[in-house]
């Protein structure tokens, strides 16, 4: 391929200088945003990189948009304690209403308002740091068993990242491609939801019984 050329060259001491930021930023008080700011600016500034090839990434454009937004929103409603109250009110209202019903309808009920909630978060593990200790709490009060309450709790964290374009740190990546188009992915993602809820809550429970786990 011959020999690298000069912006080959800037380009590998740009990426050697992210990594060494990335890594012992916390030692040198370096924040990982701002090292990656330094390493476009650097290729900006060298003429590696011009302003129209930034422009043109508009699947990266997407994704910063759509999680710099609904990180923040999601950051600020637990600071708030707005997820804790949320997951609280939920708790008390299905216990009033059912509580003499069977756990596993109570199961199903809170593990569905767990999994669609996810609807007003960009990514699962805010969501998990919110709400899932919340929502596990909440079920065993109800007396369910809480080997089956903690396993459909982590099993949908994962299971609801398709719910929407934004659900999940690879749906604005694969939504920017442009060939899924929104409402599409909202319907299949909602039918999807549905049919893993059913598998889980459905086999999922026979076979942990099976298994001795309650």
């Amino acid at each position: 391929m011959g020999k690298m050329s000069r912006s080959e060259w800037i380009m590998t001491a740009t990426v050697g200088l992210l990594l060494v930021l990335w890594i012992f930023g916390d030692k040198l008080g370096v924040d990982p945003t701002a090292a990656s700011f330094v390493g476009l600016s650097f290729l900006l500034l060298t003429g590696v990189l011009t302003w129209e090839d930034v422009k043109s990434e508009k699947g990266a454009w997407d994704t910063l948009i759509w999680f710099a937004a609904l990180l923040m929103m999601a950051n600020q409603l637990k600071k708030l304690g707005f997820t804790t109250w949320f997951g609280n009110l939920i708790g008390e209202h299905i216990g009033a209403a059912m509580g003499d019903s069977s756990w596993i309808l109570i199961l199903l009920l809170l593990n569905a308002a767990y999994f669609y909630t996810h609807y007003f978060f960009a990514s699962g593990n805010p969501q998990i740091a919110a709400l899932y200790a919340v929502f596990l709490g909440v079920g065993i009060n109800l007396h369910i068993p809480a080997l089956p309450m903690a396993l459909m709790l982590a099993f949908t964290s994962s299971l609801y990242c398709s719910l929407t374009q934004y659900s999940h740190a690879r749906g604005p990546i694969l939504f920017g491609a442009g060939y899924v188009p929104t409402g599409t992915w909202w319907r299949v993602g909602f039918v999807v939801s549905i049919v893993n809820q059913a598998i889980f809550l459905g086999l999922g429970l026979i076979w942990w019984k099976t298994l001795g786990l309650y």
